[in-house]
């Protein structure tokens, strides 16, 4: 039998999942990082379908003005409670499936960002720790990058909201792991931009978010993309 895996089950992670939803579905759209609280939708059939939760708390909506959407649609960015363990990817599961329920929809402006708490995965708040391990997980990722972007199906890499390590990124990452100036590991962390991964929130809330995964709404490929951020973090 397979023993359990403690340690991913402490690992906080949160989704974000941008799609286009019918105007008419019944959810109030908030402002972008203002998001408004889900608590249902309608589906086709006008009826009301409570939004699952996470320990109570509720995912949020918010708009985001990179998503293309077409008349009698609106675009909505859903954003996860913190999530962990078996019970958080559980609730994940759910609300895909009422996502897809209410008629959330994606196109190819949409994406799916994991975010990850280092600090869960490394057992430490510490400034010399979170930036040794943005170098390790930046050379990894540059490893991957062809699995990582190919396992999407789309051209996520061609995107300016989700591209490859631009050619300074690996000076970048040795002055966040080398440099003994908090202010300095910041800066280079917030020069990294939003690639495949975003390292902007690494220092000031010890976070970096995946960006890499194509928008679905295909829980089999939720579930990928999840999985492969956190093993990536793990690894």
């Amino acid at each position: 039998m397979k023993p359990q895996d403690t340690k991913a089950a402490s690992v906080l992670f949160g989704v974000e999942l941008e799609t286009t939803i019918p105007a008419a579905c019944g959810i109030a759209v908030g402002f972008y990082h203002r998001g408004t609280p889900v608590t249902g939708g309608l589906d086709s059939r006008g009826v009301t379908l409570a939004a699952p939760r996470f320990n109570r708390a509720t995912w949020k909506a918010e708009r985001d003005g990179s998503i293309r959407y077409n008349t009698g649609q609106q675009p909505c960015e859903f954003v996860s409670p913190i999530l962990h363990g078996e019970d958080g990817v559980a609730a994940l599961c759910d609300f895909v499936g009422w996502m897809g329920e209410i008629g959330a929809t994606v196109n190819d402006s949409c994406g799916c960002h994991v975010t990850v708490s280092v600090d869960s995965v490394i057992g430490t708040s510490d400034q010399a720790k979170r930036g040794e391990f943005a170098k390790k997980l930046a050379h990894i990722a540059q490893w991957h990058a062809r699995s990582i972007y190919g396992q999407t199906g789309t051209g996520r890499h061609l995107n300016n909201y989700s591209h490859t390590f631009a050619a300074d990124v690996a000076h970048l990452v040795r002055t966040m792991e080398k440099h003994p100036s908090l202010q300095a590991k910041n800066s280079a962390a917030i020069a990294c931009g939003r690639g495949m991964i975003n390292y902007r929130k690494l220092f000031s809330h010890g976070l970096v978010e995946f960006r890499a995964f194509a928008g679905t709404t295909n829980l089999a490929k939720v579930q990928h993309h999840v999985a492969t951020a956190i093993g990536l973090c793990r690894r």
